[in-house]
């Protein structure tokens, strides 16, 4: 079941992100400018504060995951058939790991050629290792390579694969409590991680159960007609959340926190676009086919703009000797990024999304046969 809103809502999820992380290597930032407002031209000055929401955009990421959970558990919610766990295992892997490789190895590349090499031969080679194991957020704490810090939400993704199958036997077996309960127990492990003062409670998928989960809550009751109505007061509270998380954010509340304020705006606008405001995903809409572009390529997008951002800042900085004073640069590369985005989509993401699908569902076919046979 295609739903084009959903790629909306990823294309919206995956340029916040980028924008929010243009500012780190393309832009001298808002403090600096509003210290010594005389250095810097009235332009500069004003467009500055476009800054103050994208500083808050990279919760962003929530909506991710709250995206994942619907779409992975949509295909099976309201059924009694589980998955073909084989098929299932096949897709994920090509959907998510090659790609994720192939950007690693140009981040390492890029790494070597163009900034100034490896910092500490061992110790950051050895961090490449473990973040093509996708455990570099166990063994290092939520540390990631330099060139390409966002990485950091791709092995809770994966994790969130794995304890998916657990989630759901719990909900088909035991019923919604237990696998309420399950959820609520990994998210307080969460939170007993972050006030113990363990790196890990930020990046691990004990604090991010409930989020995920909250989407395939949604797919389950999407799919079974059962949607909460939509009243005026969802409206109050969606709107109220997500001005109150980014005032939150520019206060220096701790990210922990901020997260699950995103996670509440998150749901809630899916739960809008998927009733009350599904008219507004249409075709016809101008701003519909820019919009699922860039759902359609969000993952390379997400994979490759943080590289992108940092070489093309370290080349600025190198011809210029600072970095950009206008906040107009950082909101233009979060654009021009588009297009590197979709050549490695369609030269690395898309062929193997495709092989995916293709093989899982030859497994599954063949599974049919076989117990058809029996």
């Amino acid at each position: 079941m295609k739903l084009p809103a959903i790629d909306v809502l990823r294309g919206v999820a995956a340029l916040g992100v980028a924008w929010f992380h243009s500012r780190v290597d393309l832009w001298v930032g808002f403090k600096a400018i509003h210290a010594n407002p005389a250095a810097y031209s009235r332009l500069d000055w004003l467009f500055s504060f476009l800054s103050l929401p994208a500083s808050q955009l990279g919760g962003m990421v929530m909506l991710f995951f709250v995206l994942s959970g619907f779409c992975i558990h949509l295909p099976v919610a309201s059924k009694n058939l589980s998955p073909n766990w084989s098929a299932y295992a096949v897709r994920r892997i090509l959907r998510i790991y090659p790609a994720y490789f192939v950007a690693l190895a140009l981040c390492f590349i890029g790494t070597l050629i163009f900034l100034k090499g490896l910092n500490s031969a061992s110790g950051e080679v050895t961090m490449y290792v473990s973040t093509a194991a996708m455990l570099q957020n166990w063994m290092y704490g939520g540390n990631q390579i330099g060139l390409n810090p966002s990485l950091w939400s791709i092995p809770i993704e994966v994790e969130f694969y794995l304890v998916y199958p657990l989630l759901l036997l719990l909900w088909r077996r035991q019923g919604f409590n237990s696998a309420l309960l399950f959820t609520l127990f990994c998210t307080l492990i969460g939170g007993a991680l972050f006030y113990l003062g363990y790196a890990h409670s930020m990046v691990t998928f004990f604090k991010y159960a409930l989020i995920w989960n909250s989407g395939a809550w949604l797919a389950e009751a999407y799919a079974n007609g059962k949607l909460p109505r939509w009243t005026h007061w969802h409206y109050i509270v969606m709107v109220a959340t997500v001005v109150l998380t980014m005032l939150a954010g520019l206060a220096g509340v701790n990210h922990f926190y901020l997260h699950y304020g995103w996670a509440l705006f998150s749901f809630l606008l899916l739960l809008w676009v998927l009733g009350a405001g599904s008219h507004f995903f249409v075709e016809s809409r101008w701003w519909m086919p820019p919009l699922e572009f860039a759902g359609t390529v969000s993952y390379s997008l997400y994979l490759l703009h943080f590289p992108l951002f940092k070489l093309a800042g370290s080349a600025w900085f190198h011809i210029y000797g600072s970095k950009p004073e206008s906040f107009l640069l950082p909101t233009l590369a979060t654009v021009l990024v588009l297009p590197f985005a979709w050549i490695f989509y369609r030269m690395f993401e898309l062929p193997t999304h495709e092989l995916g699908r293709q093989w899982g569902a030859a497994i599954q076919k063949r599974s049919s046969a076989e117990s058809q046979s029996q």
